[in-house]
């Protein structure tokens, strides 16, 4: 019996990410995260953010990859579920997702925090490894 190797290449595009928005243009202050409305835009460059149908499901995925490296009392981990509901989160196009913070007066930071954001592959079309989009800094109110 003969047998044949039939191979299978899948084809990938390096996919890239941009953070931008209020939250992040000249940093943000702990009173700006009080008062809520501070923006996060997400930016894909070469790939797209998983379908309209099931982006709903991805949200909260999302959320998940949104991380501080402190981890205070008040801080923005502890707060997370008040300043980013899954509501927050907003496909804007097939390469833009807007996440609004919302206001939240229980947020209180003693230091600086780092806010790491890396989105889930499964919220991005076709990507097998989550992204890194960079991080940003919340300074402590003085």
């Amino acid at each position: 019996m003969h047998f044949r190797h039939i191979g299978i290449a899948a084809y990938t595009k390096s996919k890239a990410g941009a953070k931008t928005g209020t939250a992040i243009t000249g940093g943000v202050v702990e009173s700006e995260i009080v008062t809520g409305g501070q923006t996060l835009v997400l930016t894909l460059t070469n790939g797209e953010w998983i379908r309209s149908g099931l982006f709903n499901a991805q949200r909260a995925n999302i959320i998940a990859g949104i991380d501080s490296a402190q981890a205070e009392a008040a801080g923005f981990d502890a707060r997370k579920a008040t300043i980013l509901p899954v509501t927050a989160v907003v496909r804007t196009s097939d390469t833009v997702v807007t996440i609004t913070l919302v206001a939240d007066a229980g947020y209180v930071i003693t230091a600086n925090e780092t806010i790491t954001v890396t989105v889930p592959a499964s919220a991005i079309d076709g990507q097998f490894q989550p992204l890194s989009m960079g991080t940003f800094v919340i300074t402590a109110n003085a």
